[in-house]
């Protein structure tokens, strides 16, 4: 895994683009997605949402759109306390960089979730979520400006 993880940051260092940024800009960044991660996982809304400005703008996979770190944590507050959406799990299965400048960088995470419930218990078929996030570095911090996340989905599919 740390092996894995060291190549993804050399990877990140070099953009396609062919920009630089230093490896503990990387390592920030990648932070933020962790926490995020961590917060789906404990149920922790303040986790999820530690990497986001005040006036981050997010809209999530159902069209839900919110702006401010304040109302990004009220949406995920709700969202977590619905045992049917939380149920099941995700995992990350790619992450790209873009970077745009030496303090703008887009992210792109691309994440299965699977076995995820309706709201009568029916399970969901895996889902393919990306998510594209943009981060900029604001007074020697990183932190999430936009955070936009689309449903890849059969039109057949049940819609949740």
């Amino acid at each position: 895994m740390k092996v894995s993880f060291l190549c993804f940051l050399l990877f990140c260092t070099t953009s396609v683009i062919g920009q630089i940024i230093p490896a503990a800009d990387s390592l920030k960044i990648v932070s933020i997605l962790e926490d995020w991660n961590k917060g789906w996982q404990t149920k922790d809304f303040m986790v999820a949402t530690k990497g986001y400005s005040d006036d981050a703008r997010f809209t999530n996979a159902f069209g839900d759109k919110c702006m401010g770190r304040d109302q990004i944590q009220a949406l995920l507050q709700k969202v977590f306390s619905l045992s049917f959406v939380m149920a099941g799990s995700s995992e990350t299965v790619s992450k790209e960089f873009q970077i745009l400048g030496s303090e703008e960088v887009v992210v792109y995470s691309f994440v299965i979730r699977k076995g995820q419930e309706m709201p009568d218990g029916s399970v969901l078929p895996d889902r393919q979520t990306s998510h594209m996030r943009v981060f900029q570095k604001i007074q020697g911090t990183w932190l999430i400006k936009g955070h936009l996340i689309s449903d890849a989905r059969d039109k057949q599919m049940p819609k949740h």
